[in-house]
């Protein structure tokens, strides 16, 4: 039986939640079954070094040289000569789109004769980001569309003409368990508030700001772990921090992979304060590592967060935000509890449940 080619198309194999899901598919399919291509739009992904050798990568350059320009100006189709070399070289059936960031990608699927799967990580707040003609393509050129969470399911699934099904996201267990095999905590006389994600205003780093002012830095110390954003946002939200109107706060943005487990591992309580998430990795991260969650009722942390596990906020005001957390403090939790909240999340059976899907016979 000759295996299914399929190429991956993502954005760069950052340590983002989206790239991090993408990584683990690629490793969980079945090698015996599909031979698999990554196509990254951006070099230097920090996750690309530790891709399996049997996963070929390929780069497509999206940005333009002058002599590109010319030939863009001349007629040629740039990316789509591009895409053609890298299609021609490894001979694909299925196209498998990770992120709607990456959905105009969909505009070249009608120069080849392939299928196509979009994975949706995102709700509808980051569509708005998107163009309408990529979005049309989305219910145009798509033949499966993935959801990240059953929140985003539940919203696509009515509208979308083709195939629309679930892929829950998780987390890795056992490469956490790794990162912190060696690790022992240490006694801090602060308590340890942590949150983590891209520095933007949809992860509310503003409402963990405003909620650290009600705590005494000489007894609390609140700990952003995430990369800083490149906009205009991150950069007030830069200089808040230099002003000294947020003592207890720190920002880590150039960590190992090891040290951000456990800087989660070693916290008092995990604080998430998004406005809007499609499904939460970074809390189903701290419930794994023993750390209760305080998160903001948000959409998809309401499919993880528990009285098991933490507390689901429906009040997103830095003052509540803050006696929640207070409340979360004198609460007590069971390590193994928590992580057994985590028991419908599985990687490895969510790939199972992608390949049946990856086999089927193309869409006519």
């Amino acid at each position: 039986m000759s295996k299914k080619k399929i190429l991956f198309f993502s954005s760069n194999l950052q340590r983002t939640g989206a790239e991090i899901v993408l990584f683990d598919i690629l490793h969980h399919l079945d090698a015996n079954k599909f031979e698999i291509g990554l196509v990254l739009l951006e070099r230097d992904g920090a996750l690309v070094n530790q891709l399996a050798p049997h996963i070929q990568v390929f780069y497509l350059e999206t940005h333009f040289s002058i002599w590109d320009k010319v030939k863009f100006h001349a007629g040629q189709n740039v990316i789509y000569q591009r895409i053609q070399t890298i299609q021609k070289q490894f001979g694909a059936s299925i196209w498998y789109i990770n992120t709607i960031q990456n959905a105009f990608l969909l505009q070249y699927k009608v120069y080849f004769k392939i299928q196509t799967f979009l994975h949706v990580h995102e709700y509808l707040y980051n569509f708005e980001q998107l163009e309408i003609k990529d979005s049309q393509r989305l219910f145009d050129q798509v033949d499966y569309l993935v959801s990240c969470s059953e929140l985003v399911y539940r919203f696509f699934a009515p509208i979308f003409p083709k195939v629309c099904f679930v892929l829950q996201s998780g987390i890795n267990k056992a490469w956490i368990d790794d990162c912190l095999s060696d690790f022992k905590i240490e006694k801090n006389n602060k308590k340890k508030i942590i949150s983590s994600g891209t520095i933007c205003y949809r992860k509310g780093v503003d409402l963990f700001l405003e909620t650290s002012q009600y705590f005494q830095d000489s007894a609390y110390e609140f700990i952003w772990l995430g990369k800083w954003a490149n906009n205009g946002y991150a950069e007030v939200i830069r200089r808040q921090i230099k002003s000294g109107l947020y003592p207890a706060v720190q920002f880590l943005d150039n960590i190992s992979p090891e040290e951000y487990y456990q800087q989660i591992a070693s916290a008092d309580a995990f604080i998430t304060c998004s406005r809007e998430e499609s499904m939460g990795l970074v809390a189903m991260e701290a419930i794994y590592c023993g750390v209760p969650v305080l998160a903001t009722n948000s959409g998809g942390s309401s499919l993880i967060v528990n009285e098991s596990n933490g507390v689901l906020s429906q009040d997103f005001r830095p003052v509540s935000l803050a006696k929640e957390l207070n409340s979360l403090f004198l609460k007590e939790f069971n390590i193994s509890l928590m992580r057994e909240s985590l028991s419908n999340f599985d990687i490895q059976l969510e790939c199972q449940k992608l390949e049946s899907y990856l086999l089927q016979e193309p869409i006519l």
